[in-house]
């Protein structure tokens, strides 16, 4: 067996993105100690302490004190796993309130983003993250593989996913915003997973948040392509960078048709940094 590699206490606060001074306090404290001190006073851990601390870390921005935390520390096992149990659900509670709060600013962002958008006007907006259920991905787009897909994709959902607010529409591969590419791109149809369809087990893809090069365009193939002109002649003129996945987001309230589209859509590209 060869010698246990130490850690300096600037490589531990480094891995668990804290600080020296943190860890100082917390030696201080008993509550996280080194492995080993040297002559001079320097600390060193090993590797495998890196979980406790990262777990003392979550404990503390939950909201314990130090004193709690070290008070968690001494419990015996029955009771520090009763004491888990608490902990675990009041992480669940806040995880539900925080999606709650976020699918409804999400919601006010997308309303107030493209309330204004004038119909093959390309602009530049900043949409927010957000995560959404897809389908398999298809090898074209023709109308019968398009409902095919988009009957199969949200039999899989909940029964009241179609009535749901969330976003709605399809990821597909386009580069460059190439109108002529359009026909023969892959796609999947993507749901927003919002609270009213997350009960199903399905592949989940997530729309990053930043600045996109955006387009409202009639949701027809002839209304997309022109769009894709347009958005491709506008960010080359500005010298934008595209990420390769095309948003093509169903706009206003209409029910869907069979193809998965409302009447107006938006058109986005993730303009890459």
């Amino acid at each position: 067996m060869g010698q246990t590699t130490l850690l300096k206490i600037s490589e531990m606060a480094q891995l668990a993105d804290t600080t020296r001074r943190t860890l100082i306090f917390y030696d201080e404290a008993g509550v996280f100690c080194p492995t080993k001190k040297s002559a001079a006073g320097y600390r060193y851990y090993e590797y495998n302490q890196l979980y406790d601390l990262l777990f003392i870390l979550g404990l503390r921005k939950l909201g314990m004190s130090v004193a709690q935390v070290k008070d968690f520390q001494d419990q015996e096992p029955a009771e520090v796993d009763r004491q888990l149990g608490v902990v675990q659900r009041d992480i669940d509670q806040k995880i539900t309130e925080l999606t709650r709060i976020q699918t409804i600013v999400a919601k006010k962002v997308n309303r107030q983003a493209t309330a204004d958008l004038a119909l093959d006007t390309p602009t530049i907006r900043w949409s927010p993250r957000r995560l959404f259920w897809c389908s398999q991905a298809s090898a074209s787009c023709t109308e019968e593989e398009v409902a095919e897909l988009f009957a199969s994709f949200y039999q899989q959902l909940d029964s009241l996913a179609l009535m749901d607010t969330g976003q709605s529409g399809f990821l597909t591969d386009l580069a460059d915003a190439e109108p002529t590419g359009y026909a023969d791109a892959a796609f999947r149809v993507v749901k927003e997973a919002t609270l009213a369809t997350t009960q199903r087990a399905l592949p989940r893809v997530e729309k990053p948040a930043g600045d996109f090069a955006v387009i409202r365009v009639e949701n027809t193939t002839v209304g997309i392509t022109r769009g894709l002109a347009k958005l491709q002649a506008f960010c080359h003129q500005r010298s934008l960078s595209l990420a390769s996945d095309l948003w093509q987001m169903n706009l206003g309230n209409d029910a869907l048709s069979e193809h998965g589209g409302s009447q107006y859509g938006q058109l986005e590209y993730l303009i890459k940094k």
